[in-house]
């Protein structure tokens, strides 16, 4: 199967995404992050999710750098984010929040990247209820950040969509969502799947590896010399997370 390159639909697609998403990931010192956490679950999340928008989900790193914890924030109007920042800082109790974890001393860096959707990315509005298809009560999700060659990701994206997704449709978990970079590192993709355990993700990525259809999307983009690099962080949801 060959692939030229991103037809003009294709290439301007990425561009009609409305939803901006708000990732951060807020590494703490060793045997911290819990009490954060707790304050966060009871003061400072509630305060946010009033004065700016819902939290979409809020995950835990059990495999990666550990001690840390990985939020997302959606936005259909970016200027929306400004406003509500100062509406949160205003908020009598996010002040409470700072003032009660100060003493804690958690947190050791912080890392923010905005991105936005791709029309294929399930979750597309602020607001969307999350529903979930895979099985059992537990969920571990497999998010992914892959870095490309700049000027190379729209035909990676195009055989991605047309060739590569079916394939995972057919054998992993549920995709939550999938969003370039738009501010912070950019030239990267950045999505995640969920699955029931860590033995369901195994067997379902092997299932798809013994796919023809996966070796054609190999095929598809080996010519592209698109991705630089690929980083794999397994996730689990906080008990208050929308996405659980």
């Amino acid at each position: 199967m060959r692939h030229s390159g991103p037809s003009r639909r294709v290439a301007a697609s990425w561009g009609r995404s409305t939803m901006f998403i708000e990732q951060r990931i807020y590494t703490a010192h060793p045997g911290k992050l819990p009490a954060w956490l707790k304050a966060y679950a009871e003061i400072g999340g509630p305060a946010s999710s009033r004065t700016l928008t819902p939290l979409m989900g809020m995950f835990t790193v059990e495999f990666g750098q550990i001690n840390r914890v990985l939020f997302l924030r959606g936005f259909d109007d970016i200027d929306e984010r400004e406003r509500g920042m100062v509406r949160r800082d205003a908020d009598p109790e996010w002040q409470r929040f700072l003032q009660e974890t100060r003493p804690i001393g958690a947190l050791m860096a912080q890392e923010a990247k905005l991105l936005k959707t791709v029309p294929f990315s399930p979750i597309q509005k602020v607001g969307q209820p999350f529903v979930k298809t895979i099985e059992g009560d537990a969920m571990f999700v497999d998010h992914r950040t892959y870095d490309f060659e700049p000027g190379r990701i729209n035909s990676w994206l195009q055989a991605y969509e047309t060739v590569g997704k079916p394939v995972q449709d057919k054998h992993l978990g549920q995709l939550l969502f999938f969003a370039v970079t738009e501010c912070g590192p950019i030239n990267q993709a950045v999505f995640a799947w969920a699955y029931s355990s860590l033995g369901d993700r195994d067997r379902r990525r092997a299932a798809m590896a013994a796919d023809p259809g996966w070796a054609e999307f190999g095929k598809a983009t080996s010519g592209l010399g698109a991705l630089k690099a690929q980083n794999t962080l397994v996730l689990k949801p906080v008990p208050w997370s929308p996405i659980r």
